[in-house]
């Protein structure tokens, strides 16, 4: 079944308060990339620069331990999006990412996302601020379950 791009971008949390316009504007700087079971989509320490939101499928989030390998801190399922650090930071990818299944993304690549910056820059900061919100829910996240983990002061 095809990928509705407009559906899609609707549907996202990141996309929420842009107009019809501005998501049609947002639709041409898009693409859609398919991933099967088991490849990566990106590696930790990688210096790529592009932000997915999971149409179809889920995808495995894993952070690299001593010498023990790696562990899945997370899983990703449709509606979740990935690499809204890597947007904003311009650093290094903070995990890998691999397909648990077949999956369909959305992909938005820095590029893209200064086109949009160009031609809607209401659109950019919008986004911006989405994205802003959503590191900001996740690092609550983080800051509760590491705290589960540390000892009582006193």
């Amino acid at each position: 079944m095809p990928v509705s791009v407009p559906e899609v971008l609707a549907r996202m949390r990141l996309f929420d308060g842009l107009n019809a316009d501005e998501l049609a504007v947002a639709e041409k700087l898009v693409f859609v990339n398919r991933a099967a079971a088991g490849d990566t989509v990106c590696r930790e320490g990688d210096r790529s620069d592009f932000l997915c939101f999971v149409v179809r499928g889920r995808l495995d989030i894993l952070k690299a331990q001593n010498a023990s390998g790696a562990a899945v801190i997370a899983h990703l399922n449709p509606g979740d999006s990935l690499g809204e650090m890597a947007l904003v930071d311009h650093q290094p990818r903070s995990a890998t990412v691999r397909a648990a299944e077949d999956t369909t993304l959305v992909v938005l690549t820095r590029k893209g996302f200064e086109q949009l910056r160009r031609r809607e820059p209401r659109a950019a900061a919008v986004l911006m601020e989405n994205i802003a919100r959503l590191l900001c829910e996740n690092l609550r996240q983080t800051s509760s379950r590491l705290a589960q983990f540390m000892p009582p002061l006193g």
